[in-house]
Parts: structure tokens; C-alpha cells; sequence
């Protein structure tokens, strides 16, 4: 899965939370949009996941709905770490090979 697909299905995820939460709490999308501060399309288009709100934006809604903004937020268990690149694995290699040498000098000296 590549980083425009993660993103989209995070969109898609908040929306639907943000739906159900305003469901859950009787809303429909103008009164929240208006607790909220927003316009009622900017709520839609969040909530069909077509939207990334801001940060700002994204407190005043669960400000609105009286949840916390990490109860919004998708967890990202599928967010991978970037590529390895060689040249940080040579880095890397240079590192734990100058950490071998240390080691095995502090236990030569009878200090390991």
C-alpha cells in the first residue's frame, strides 16, 4: 500500500468515526457543522473522507461532539517506516561494527 492509499483509508476512517460519533450523539451534519464553527459541506466532505481536516478544525469537531481529538484520529498501524536506504544502512553497519570493537576492548581490559 502505498503513502496516497494510507492516507485515504486514515480520511476515510476519521470520517466515518466523526459520523458516528455525530449520529451517536443525534447530531445532523448542519448542527454539528455549526457547533463546530464550519460549514456544513466541510463536515461532509470530512466525513465521506474526501477532506483532511487542519488541526484547528479538527478540535473544534470534537470539541462540538465532547470527545477528545484522539478519539477521531484512525490508529496507524499500517503506517510502515520508510525505506531503508543504503546509505543509512551503511551508516548503520559502521555504527554497530565501531559498538563491537568498544565492546570487545572494554572486555579485554577486563572491564566487561
Amino acid at each position: 500500500m502505498d503513502e496516497r492509499e494510507r492516507e485515504t483509508r486514515f480520511n476515510l476512517e476519521m470520517g466515518s468515526r466523526i459520523r458516528a460519533l455525530r449520529g451517536g450523539a443525534g447530531l445532523v451534519q448542519a448542527q454539528l457543522a455549526q457547533m463546530a464553527g464550519v460549514s456544513r459541506a466541510s463536515i461532509s466532505n470530512i466525513e465521506a473522507g474526501s477532506q483532511a481536516p487542519p488541526p484547528y478544525r479538527l478540535a473544534r469537531i470534537a470539541h462540538a461532539l465532547n470527545v477528545s481529538v484522539g478519539e477521531l484520529i484512525p490508529a496507524t498501524t499500517e503506517i510502515s517506516p520508510p525505506p531503508l536506504t543504503s546509505e543509512f544502512a551503511d551508516a548503520l553497519a559502521s555504527v554497530m561494527a565501531q559498538a563491537d570493537r568498544l565492546s570487545e576492548d572494554g572486555e579485554a581490559g577486563g572491564q566487561g
